[in-house]
């Protein structure tokens, strides 16, 4: 027990490291982001205790951030977290793309992150039809230019504070539901890419990631804000360190990466590059 809590604590501070902008082979001027509120810094609010993932990743390549996630939107167009019947996902993408900031706006390369999917489960719709709208947002983005793109899947909803110290069939359901999402998520953006020849798509497992810390112990309470479900900036250290080793990098970085999957048994693998 102490090992594996020393490990887990190893890996928090690995990724704790910084990560500069000469830590990427490939680096994007721009950073454009759309989900909820795991990837919201102010939107609706900030749910969590400090910088969060896309920040971090923002900086470490030098880039100009766009968030346009909002905090309790679903994979929809709707938002019913916060009363809206906007400023779900596909209002996000399509207000983006309408007033113009499309591909061709931005001045030289740029990533684009979709997470999303978490507030479908709370809303009680069904993961295909989330996982679908997350396929339809990248063939919006597609066809308006955009081809490198970063899709994080869910963590394990059932294992968070908040849904552990609550009904254990709540629980169950909720890990049904994520592992369900997930599979279909995968499903969705291998079809998507089969069928473009020119689009990069950057894997970023963090089911697998937060699935490594045993449920219950201090390093896994550490990755949690004190909601028990959103990412406390130990969590969003943890996400920005997956997503900057999911990008290209040079032998330095590949070490690095190489180092934390000894660490954790968490395989890194890029999902399709085509």
């Amino acid at each position: 027990m102490m090992k594996k809590f020393c490990l887990s604590i190893l890996l928090l501070l690995c990724f704790a490291l910084p990560l500069g902008p000469s830590a990427f082979a490939t680096t994007f001027d721009n950073l454009v982001v759309f989900g909820d509120s795991l990837s919201d810094n102010g939107n609706v609010a900030r749910f969590s205790d400090g910088d969060i993932w896309v920040e971090k990743l923002a900086n470490s390549m030098k880039a100009t951030l766009y968030d346009y996630a909002y905090g309790g939107a679903t994979t929809g167009y709707d938002n019913p977290a916060i009363g809206s019947s906007g400023t779900g996902l596909q209002w996000q993408v399509d207000g983006a793309l309408n007033i113009g900031y499309g591909h061709t706006t931005f001045a030289g390369s740029t990533m684009v992150s979709v997470w999303a999917g978490a507030n479908d489960f709370l809303q009680g719709r069904l993961y295909n039809d989330a996982a679908n709208n997350i396929g339809l947002a990248l063939e919006s983005l597609y066809v308006d230019g955009f081809r490198d793109f970063l899709v994080p899947n869910l963590p394990n909803i059932g294992s968070a504070p908040a849904f552990q110290a609550g009904d254990p069939v709540a629980a169950a359901y909720a890990s049904f539901w994520t592992m369900s999402f997930n599979t279909a998520l995968a499903g969705t953006i291998s079809t998507f890419a089969s069928t473009k020849n020119d689009v990069t798509l950057y894997d970023l497992d963090i089911y697998s990631a937060f699935s490594s810390f045993q449920v219950g112990s201090a390093a896994w309470g550490e990755l949690f804000w004190v909601d028990g479900f959103h990412p406390s900036s130990v969590g969003h250290e943890l996400i920005y360190g997956l997503a900057a080793s999911a990008i290209p990098e040079p032998a330095t970085a590949i070490l690095f990466g190489i180092g934390l999957l000894g660490i954790t048994g968490v395989s890194r693998k890029k999902r399709l590059t085509v």
